[in-house]
């Protein structure tokens, strides 16, 4: 089956059974928000106004260049390279193209204005137009060199079978030339004229990852280091042992000599010449450093963010530089005083868990920081995103209230079975591990206990309401009376973290997930250990790239028990294991079905075991055949429930997104998003709640945050909220109701 890619400018498809490809849809929504990912490139218009970016996860990006407020989002034109026109009224950008073709879009309409045919394969690495507007040239994973005559469309230049994949490329200020750099370590000189290879400018010991030419258009300046793969490294990636080495070098074009070069450790990503030919800009890891080109020496360091550098250009009348980072920002650095003229935010909130109340009435969803969520960055850090516990009508999909303070990371929500109290379990601004009972009707907070050293990873109710069960990093878990908060057990030497607490229907017997995969066993009555299960994979010990979670999930018979020992970007993933959840002995080990990957469910009769990812797979767990595949607003799943009845699915996971589908039919129903402000980054209280056919509801003024893509028009509510704004089509399609008219 033919694997999709989803992304926030990605259009919602209509989720169908196993084998079926999801129809075209006429609409693709195209949010109007703060990037998600890492911000990969960006370019400033040569007039000066706007600085486009792009994020990995596709869509351009339009700020006001003064400013910094956002104009518009563009939407799935790549996710790698943007580059303007000369007028500043077109732009084209590389990445993953879903038709293989190059595109040139309207600045100000978001109109696709031409396609260019020639890529044999979909992911582009750069793009380069030049300087008099006649030509485009693009390369990608085909390893070739494709230069398009812009008035006509027509290919001028088909240079095929690149040695290596090239990350990089830029045309000379007249136009003749054309520079490109990659895996060969050479930066190449084109012909234009002729597509005849010029001169090769040899000794870099490193892939080059970026080129820029001088104003004057006599020298051009190279960066290189080892961590080629962000500009197009072929996979695997080798090992790079040791600190990470750069370099960047400055030509003389005439001589083809080298006349500087500097050195040092971590990436280099990103260089740019000034206007005025006097200093060239580097990003090296987190830093934007100057370097004055009439000295041997000078460097002086411009900005700093948070992650690392990945793109830099200067404003054309070289009194600011803009730069872009993986901390998902963008900045704006005046050069004379070094003070930060404006910062555009990104959007950092994953939905880290979902719990749906047995009647269907009440969604909560609980966020954080992703970074924080994968162990990246402390609750103490200054830049940290919000977290939040947000209650939602699970029927209508209208956002109840947003309940805490937004500087607690929230790892863990539950639902009493009454549905009349909600706990929510994460860390405090001060990185212990806070833990909190609310009132779901009125959204009083009923108590607060900040009383373990880590954050709380997991909170479960017992079926009677009477106990509430945690489990933090710090691998202590805890038997509390749900009413007080008052400890009645301690549950101690969780390895590596208790990561998720389940009772049985009887609440009796607490089961504790390990974060290695691990899964210890308590008598509820007496707090007393009854049996210790250690995870098969022992390889999850050598694991530190991503925080390890172990999730358990009890059918409603309290007979089966499910566990799954992966990390939250599932970049480690074991099979899925079945137990007996009496004995403890194991059931079915699904190894061999590759039914793994984080998050993992049982669903309440124990017939179905769904699995987290990019998608969501549903697996009979009696045989380990695959039923189905769920697609949908989502890249990486955190937290999946079932519906009481077994008849929803609902998941929360990466962009702050949390999806609904029809079990049965694996049909998509409704994603419900959320916004920070676009110029802070704090969070709001706007919501939006979208089907798959185009149709939303959400907060008043939620049609700032809203453009759709028809064809290869941009177009915005004005024209269409007429007849998307349907909230009776959301209802319908929560309440799996016959189609609204």
């Amino acid at each position: 089956m033919r694997a999709y890619p989803f992304s926030l400018v990605v259009l919602v498809t209509l989720c169908r059974p196993l084998l079926a490809i999801p129809p075209e849809p006429q609409y693709k929504l195209v949010l109007q928000a703060p990037p998600a990912t890492a911000v990969s490139s960006l370019a400033v218009s040569p007039d000066g106004a706007l600085v486009a970016t792009m994020a990995g996860e596709g869509g351009v990006r339009l700020y006001d260049a003064k400013t910094g407020d956002l104009r518009r989002v563009i939407g799935e034109v790549g996710d790698r390279c943007v580059v303007f026109s000369p007028d500043s009224k077109k732009l084209t950008a590389a990445g993953f193209h879903m038709d293989k073709l190059v595109a040139l879009w309207d600045v100000q309409s978001g109109k696709r204005l031409q396609n260019l045919a020639g890529h044999t394969e979909w992911e582009a690495d750069a793009t380069a137009i030049s300087p008099d507007g006649k030509l485009l040239a693009s390369t990608g994973v085909d390893k070739q060199i494709l230069v398009w005559e812009i008035a006509t469309g027509e290919l001028r230049h088909q240079l095929k079978d690149q040695p290596f994949r090239i990350a990089a490329m830029a045309f000379s200020p007249d136009s003749q030339t054309l520079a490109t750099g990659g895996g060969d370590k050479s930066v190449m000189l084109w012909d234009m004229a002729t597509g005849k290879l010029r001169r090769s400018l040899d000794g870099h010991r490193h892939w080059i990852c970026a080129l820029a030419f001088s104003s004057d258009g006599k020298r051009i300046a190279s960066g290189s280091c080892d961590w080629g793969f962000h500009r197009g490294l072929d996979w695997p990636r080798p090992p790079v042992r040791g600190t990470e080495q750069n370099e960047w070098s400055l030509w003389d074009l005439e001589s083809g000599q080298r006349v500087r070069t500097m050195s040092g450790s971590d990436r280099l990503l990103a260089i740019a010449f000034s206007p005025d030919g006097k200093s060239v800009a580097c990003g090296v890891e987190q830093e934007v450093r100057l370097y004055d080109l009439s000295t041997s020496t000078a460097e002086r360091v411009v900005t700093k963010h948070n992650a690392a550098v990945t793109s830099l250009a200067f404003t054309p009348d070289g009194a600011a530089l803009v730069s872009g980072s993986h901390d998902q920002t963008t900045r704006c650095t005046n050069l004379a005083t070094r003070k930060l003229e404006w910062q555009a935010p990104g959007y950092f909130e994953q939905v880290n868990s979902v719990a749906v109340s047995d009647d269907g009435a009440l969604l909560v969803t609980g966020s954080s920081d992703h970074r924080f969520a994968r162990g990246r960055l402390d609750a103490a850090a200054r830049f940290i995103g919000p977290g939040t516990v947000r209650l939602w009508d699970a029927r209508t999909g209208y956002m109840i209230r947003r309940l805490g303070d937004p500087t607690e990371q929230i790892m863990a929500v539950a639902i009493s079975a009454d549905g009349r109290r909600v706990a929510s379990g994460g860390a405090a601004a001060d990185g212990k591990g806070v833990v909190s009972v609310w009132d779901a009707a009125t959204g009083a907070r009923l108590s607060s206990l900040n009383d373990q050293t880590k954050e709380v990873l997991a909170v479960a109710f017992s079926q009677n309401g009477k106990l509430l069960a945690t489990a933090s990093a710090d691998g202590v878990a805890t038997i509390r009376d749900s009413q007080s908060g008052r400890v009645i057990h301690t549950l101690p030497d969780h390895q590596g973290g208790g990561t998720s607490v389940v009772f049985s229907p009887d609440s009796q017997t607490l089961y504790c997930g390990e974060a290695p995969g691990g899964t210890k066993t308590w008598d509820v009555p007496t707090g007393r250990l009854l049996r210790s299960f250690h995870g098969a994979n022992s390889t999850t010990e050598l694991f530190t790239i991503d925080r390890r979670i172990n999730t358990l999930s009890i059918s409603r018979d309290g007979v089966q028990l499910l566990s799954c020992g992966s990390s939250v970007n599932n970049e480690f993933m074991s099979p899925a294991k079945l137990c007996d959840a009496r004995s403890g002995s194991l059931v079915r080990d699904f190894a061999g079905e590759k039914t793994h990957g984080r998050p993992t469910v049982l669903s309440p009769d124990g017939s179905i075991i769904a699995t987290g990812g990019k998608s969501i797979k549903l697996w009979d767990a009696r045989t380990g055949k695959l039923l189905r595949e769920l697609y949908g607003h989502l890249k990486r799943t955190q937290s999946i429930a079932f519906s009481a009845d077994g008849r929803l699915i609902i998941a929360g996971g990466s962009y702050g997104t949390t999806n609904f589908w029809e079990v049965a039919s694996g049909r998509h129903l409704v994603t419900l998003f959320t916004f920070v402000d676009s110029r802070t980054g704090a969070i709001t209280d706007d919501w939006l709640a979208y089907h798959p056919d185009g149709y939303y509801d959400g907060s008043p003024g939620c049609e700032k945050h809203l453009a759709w893509r028809a064809g290869d028009d941009l177009v915005t509510p004005a024209t269409l909220a007429a007849s998307l704004h349907r909230p009776d089509r959301i209802q319908a399609a929560l309440t799996l109701s016959s189609r609204a008219d």
